[in-house]
């Protein structure tokens, strides 16, 4: 069995999301912000190897949140603007430069706050358990993020560029892939209304 220390975790959150009213990774959430809450689930279950891919406001994100203080790797994307492959491509890069015995590494997103530890849990313990490349999550008509890719195949996440993040790696590796559905946890925040509706479902 694979140990959960030599998993890496990736938070994505370097996108500008420009059809939301101010910065979506700075919208409260449950008494903290979208990231900070993404954040406090993943640590968690990790305390160590968590990595963050900041790119649009990253100045003002990482004085908000006071990352430098909390147990996460900043990674700096330059090219966010090139859209989510690239800031994977980024932050996959990084993490191969500094961990030489991960056996995997989870990327997840900073908008899905309906994603619990315990979801998180069940995708690393079944990636543990089993000799796959991938565990993914279940999307209408596709597989997608929260998914934890082996280091096997990380490298050629590296040469993701374009804003299409790593379904073209996911249909590759489709027959060595195990798919969890997660329900109606998966919901990514990509508008104000949805934001606006999920908050009132799910804030105190």
């Amino acid at each position: 069995m694979k140990k959960l220390e030599n998993i890496a975790v990736l938070i994505m959150a370097a996108g500008q999301s420009s059809r939301m009213k101010g910065i979506k990774q700075l919208l409260p959430w449950n008494g903290t912000t979208l990231l900070q809450h993404t954040l406090n689930t993943i640590l968690d279950i990790k305390k160590s190897k968590v990595f963050m891919v900041l790119g649009a406001n990253s100045d003002l994100i990482e004085a908000e949140l006071k990352l430098v203080k909390q147990p996460v790797a900043l990674i700096k994307n330059e090219k966010w603007q090139k859209g989510l492959g690239s800031s994977i491509a980024c932050g996959i890069d990084f993490i191969l430069k500094q961990e030489h015995t991960i056996d995997g590494i989870l990327i997840c997103l900073a908008d899905q706050p309906l994603l619990t530890d315990v979801y998180y849990k069940k995708l690393l313990q079944i990636f543990r358990t089993n000799d796959v490349a991938i565990v993914a999550t279940k999307y209408p008509n596709k597989s997608g993020v929260p998914a934890v890719f082996s280091t096997k195949i990380a490298q050629e996440l590296i040469h993701l560029n374009e804003d299409y993040g790593a379904r073209r790696i996911m249909s590759k590796y489709k027959d060595n892939m195990i798919v969890l559905d997660a329900g109606e946890q998966i919901m990514d925040i990509d508008t104000p209304e949805t934001y606006e509706h999920l908050y009132k479902q799910h804030n105190r």
